[in-house]
């Protein structure tokens, strides 16, 4: 896990060294293990790296990677590399190093791009050839690892985070991007707030310069939307949970420690569980809010785990403080203003991972999304939606729009807001045409390329990397895609108002045997599921701090940047939901911190174990 940089195009346009350095050191927080700089004029090339050693931590296998065949620059793991590399030896191919990054390397060298596509975990890879002067980009085919890319005639910029990027080229608000933040909460394309766009998921882009001009092409190495749509034979509960524990086994590859993060709940604690049976004595950590940990249920529940598999176990708690500073922390790190509260919590538990001397944790993050646990999903098993895609959206967007703040756009804005959903409608119904048999199927894979990518994995990325750790996610893992797409929809969600498990429930079978019955039983939402930020003394100070975003002069600038699309008087008089307050607070900081101030934060400071 660590960040990286790069330029390519017309050398006669490199930046100067010094920019390129800023660019680097823009990331600095995402590996604090090693930085290095590769500059080549002549070819118009600059690779940057920022290392967070975790495979083979010998300075050996610091990046940028030079072979004869290429030079990398890598963010992620690849898990299925020993297998990779074992193959590549029987070929004839000699490594210097035990790292996943010259397998990737080697990996090229003898089997060209096919090898991205053979490629098992997370990663964002830049891999300029030698002989070809070509560069590919790639990520993988989740989105768990951001790559950002800034194109213009003559050149490309692209990093791990859009604030290295703004040290290279000039950014500006994409209006079109700011009203799908407004009116979902997350982008709904691969395209940021600052006038850049992602490496789409599972895509690979390919550049040359070859003087007068670019050449690029563009391949589809793998989209998760193709494990959908093939029948085939659904695992039992023994088949799902041997897969999800492969998955847990594969992830827990390291030279040094993992921890887990444990809510407590269905998909944490079945992450807790078989990383506990395969690797006994771990360290798990739970956040809590609560000022009574006796009260708090997910405190409750995730101690149950722990004392069960005999893990570690840390209760981290947030101390009661000025929630402003911490807002702006997430905001400069986070960068999209998405509007996932999780992301405050989410930081505070990143930074009590760290401080325990971990730079790798597991997380539970994608069961929902792959298995059937959010309640939106039940709209597609109703018989006149399953017939109407069209009307299918409507209710999802209903269902998920933040309707008040989308009323705050400036006319022209709204209008291009509202067109934006047209053509997200049409594209969704798209979507479903190409899976007929399979309606909740197509639901889910359409939230897999917009919702995880951009509400769930670009937090856990960002916030876990603001403090030098790298977040894993077993259950976004091929062989648990391809699983969990086999399952019938009853095998997913069944009726709300019936006993026992309602949502997620073969996966929750998979596991009933090996959690405590009070886990296995328990609902993601409800007075015993996951406990709502809104209902907790963090509300108050995301309200006050949402206030002050409108009010502070220091933040003027960044609401006159805004304001072509926003109208903050309407803000201001508007009933904004909690959940809409945050989404403007946190748009005001990151702007301010991105486009006007470019100064980092104050520290986050610290949590308290109790």
């Amino acid at each position: 896990m660590c960040g990286i940089f790069g330029w390519f195009g017309d050398p006669a346009r490199l930046p100067s060294e010094p920019k390129l350095q800023a660019a680097v050191d823009a990331l600095a927080h995402r590996g604090p293990d090693a930085r290095r700089l590769l500059v080549r004029p002549e070819l118009g090339l600059a690779l940057g790296h920022l290392r967070l050693s975790i495979l083979d931590v010998d300075a050996r296998s610091d990046q940028p990677f030079v072979t004869g065949h290429c030079t990398l620059v890598y963010n992620g793991e690849v898990l299925n590399f020993r297998d990779l590399r074992a193959e590549l030896e029987r070929m004839g191919a000699t490594f210097r190093t035990s790292s996943d990054t010259e397998v990737v390397a080697v990996g090229h060298e003898r089997w060209g791009n096919a090898v991205f596509g053979r490629l098992r975990g997370m990663f964002a890879i830049a891999l300029y050839e030698h002989a070809t002067r070509r560069l590919h980009l790639v990520r993988d085919e989740f989105g768990i690892k951001p790559l950002l890319l800034h194109e213009r005639g003559d050149a490309i910029a692209f990093a791990s985070e859009a604030k290295a990027i703004a040290e290279v080229a000039p950014l500006a608000v994409d209006g079109a991007v700011l009203g799908d933040l407004l009116s979902w909460g997350f982008p709904m394309e691969d395209a940021s707030l600052y006038g850049v766009r992602f490496v789409p998921p599972g895509v690979r882009l390919t550049f040359a310069w070859h003087g007068a001009g670019w050449r690029r092409e563009q391949e589809v190495v793998w989209r998760t939307r193709m494990a959908f749509g093939h029948g085939g034979p659904a695992p039992d509960a023994a088949a799902l949970r041997g897969v999800v524990e492969s998955s847990v086994a594969d992830h827990l590859v390291a030279d040094v420690p993992v921890a887990i993060a444990l809510s407590g709940g269905l998909d944490s604690s079945i992450v807790a569980v078989a990383a506990g049976r395969r690797s006994p004595g771990l360290r798990a950590l739970t956040f809590s809010l609560a000022s009574d940990l006796a009260a708090d249920p997910e405190v409750e529940h995730a101690t149950a785990v722990a004392r069960a598999e005999s893990l570690r176990h840390d209760v981290v708690q947030l101390p009661r403080a000025d929630v402003g500073e911490w807002l702006r922390h997430v905001a400069f790190h986070l960068e999209e203003p998405i509007a996932n509260p999780n992301a405050l919590p989410g930081a505070a538990l990143a930074a009590a991972v760290r401080a325990a001397g971990h730079k790798v944790v597991l997380v539970g993050e994608g069961a929902d999304e792959l298995f059937g646990g959010y309640p939106w999903y039940r709209l597609a098993l109703q018989p006149e939606l399953a017939a109407d895609t069209g009307l299918l959206f409507d209710r999802y967007r209903q269902r998920r729009a933040q309707a008040t703040l989308a009323s705050c756009l400036r006319p022209d804005a709204r209008r291009q807001a509202d067109e934006r959903a047209a053509a997200q409608r049409a594209a969704f119904v798209a979507w479903c045409r190409e899976l007929p048999a399979d309606r909740l199927g197509a639901f889910q894979s359409f939230d897999l390329t917009n919702q995880l990518q951009y509400s769930q994995l670009l937090r856990v990325d960002r916030m876990f990397m603001a403090h030098g750790v790298e977040a894993r996610v077993p259950f976004l893992y091929r062989p648990v895609l391809a699983a969990s797409a086999a399952l019938p929809p009853e095998r997913k969600l069944l009726p709300p108002d019936g006993p026992g498990r309602r949502e997620k429930v073969a996966l929750g079978a998979a596991f009933a045997a090996l959690l405590p019955p009070a886990v296995a039983a328990r609902p993601k939402f409800g007075a015993t599921g996951t406990v709502d930020l809104w209902s907790t003394w963090l509300a108050d100070g995301l309200m006050a701090a949402s206030d002050r975003c409108l009010r502070d002069e220091r933040l003027r600038p960044a609401r006159d940047l805004l304001a072509p699309w926003l109208d903050w008087d309407r803000v201001a008089a508007a009933r904004l939901t909690p959940k809409e307050r945050f989404t403007v607070a946190l748009l005001v900081e990151a702007v301010d911190c991105l486009l006007v101030t470019r100064r980092r934060p104050a520290p986050w400071p610290g949590t308290a174990r109790p």
